[in-house]
């Protein structure tokens, strides 16, 4: 007796479960049988707000949608509905479209990634340090911008990947800057010791006949890049040659107190 009643609570349980979970989804023909009933068009309207929708409003559906009695309040409700879910489907593929505009910022483009080919790179603040060499204050001093950590959050499994700009003049994010190109920014690789990152920014040499003082990212310690205006405020960038493992990260030229950074994790010997 038990059993029994233990199996038919077992199966109310999973219809109960399977009736909750169930979508209510509106159609074209759901719609125009709430009409017939005489249900007020205020109803119908907070019915399609509250519920899944597939509409066809095409113009001979409408026409149909009318000849049945569907009030025009409810039918321009589904067009609403439809434009809305439209947009939606349009967004999502938007974000996956590298030619489309984004947020602003530098974003890692990886078409084998189906789901979520754009990743951004996440602003790194960096601290200053002055190294003084030599001897009574000869010899000079460089200045090194110092991030922490030993590797980026962002691991790249390609010598030679493609970074996309973008500079949207609705708005800048407290993480970007007021740049317009990419030519703006460098390309620098890290250099790795211990537990932190860092690059030279700077530096000053001294004599006793003579002194002079340098600043910004050494020739030597920048890679050069390339980059294609896809449109106003879209650009790709590529590199002439692939890149070796290790840690990188662009630097703006006007403002390097924020960095982009960005890791190279190929295994293989580059020649």
């Amino acid at each position: 007796m038990k059993k029994g009643i233990i199996s038919v609570f077992f199966v109310f349980t999973i219809f109960i479960v399977n009736a909750q979970s169930k979508v209510d989804t509106l159609t074209n023909a759901k719609i125009i049988q709430l009409s017939k009933i005489g249900l007020q068009s205020s109803v119908i309207i907070n019915k399609i707000q509250s519920s899944y929708t597939l509409f066809d409003v095409s113009t001979d559906a409408i026409i149909n949608l009318s000849q049945k009695g569907v009030s025009s309040e409810v039918i321009n409700e589904m067009m609403k509905s439809n434009n809305s879910k439209q947009s939606e489907i349009a967004s999502k593929e938007d974000n996956k479209n590298p030619n489309a505009m984004h947020k602003n910022g530098i974003y890692y483009y990886n078409p084998a990634n189906s789901e979520k080919p754009l990743s951004k790179l996440d602003p790194v603040k960096v601290s200053y340090e002055t190294h003084s060499g030599g001897y009574g204050g000869y010899g000079g001093s460089s200045t090194t911008a110092n991030l922490n950590g030993v590797e980026s959050k962002l691991k790249i499994y390609d010598n030679n990947p493609t970074f996309y700009f973008y500079f949207d003049d609705k708005g800048n994010g407290s993480d970007w800057f007021e740049s317009t190109s990419p030519n703006e920014f460098e390309l620098a690789k890290l250099i790795v010791k211990k537990d932190k990152r860092y690059c030279k920014v700077g530096g000053a040499s001294s004599g006793f006949m003579s002194s002079s003082e340098n600043s910004g990212i050494p020739e030597k310690d920048k890679i050069p890049f390339e980059y294609e205006k896809i449109q106003d405020g879209i650009y790709k960038i590529k590199f002439g040659k692939p890149l070796k493992p290790g840690e990188y990260c662009f630097v703006y030229s006007s403002n390097s107190y924020k960095v982009f950074d960005f890791g190279i994790q190929i295994i293989k010997e580059i020649k």
